[in-house]
């Protein structure tokens, strides 16, 4: 099973996390990230997911998915 690590910054000084996920729990997590209610108020400014190779698998930014 693989797993990722999903990076998040929010606007402003709101500062970042991370969270780890599996292939079972990505998918629930960017889409709480990226249509949930931080996204809908506007407070995440940027989404990396990284797997354990260091390979980006998915970058949003600002509202937008420029990557994949």
């Amino acid at each position: 099973m693989d797993t990722f690590k999903v990076h998040v910054t929010f606007t402003g000084d709101g500062g970042s996390m991370v969270e780890e996920h599996t292939t079972h729990s990505i998918n629930d997590a960017l889409t709480r990230l990226t249509r949930g209610p931080a996204a809908m108020l506007g407070i995440i400014h940027e989404i990396k997911v990284v797997d354990v190779l260091d390979c980006t698998n998915f970058h949003y930014k600002d509202g937008q998915v420029l990557f994949p």
